[in-house]
């Protein structure tokens, strides 16, 4: 908000849709590339979480894309979803250029929760 000696000034949106009134005009737009996105945050960041059925013998391979960078900026959180009779979990993350691949072991047929979460400092 800016205030003049005269009057008070506030801007505020007035087309939510990019078009009509209250809209930018082409030239005043600016880039499509400018656009901020979650892939563009910079900290840390989950980047993959789900729940996963352990097998009769405890373990699990889960096959995803592959993450960007090296993968050893990320961390693997793993945990017993089983809150009253909570088990040890574990798990490890390997990468290569097509994929990453998330193992873990608990107790038979136990549902275990995984995070991927990028390395980072968000202040």
């Amino acid at each position: 908000m800016w205030v003049s000696s005269h009057k008070e000034i506030s801007m505020g949106a007035t087309s939510v849709t990019g078009t009509g009134l209250g809209a930018a005009v082409g030239n005043q737009k600016g880039s499509e590339h400018t656009t901020i996105g979650a892939e563009k945050l910079i900290g840390p960041r989950v980047v993959a979480a789900d729940s996963v059925t352990l097998d009769g013998g405890g373990d699990a391979v889960i096959v995803l894309p592959s993450l960007d960078g090296d993968i050893s900026n990320y961390i693997l959180t793993v945990t017993d979803a089983d809150a009253a009779a909570a088990a040890a979990v574990a798990g490890t993350l390997a990468g290569d250029s097509t994929s990453t691949t998330v193992t873990l072991k608990g107790p038979a047929s136990g549902v275990v929760n995984y995070s991927i979460i990028k390395k980072g400092l968000a202040v």
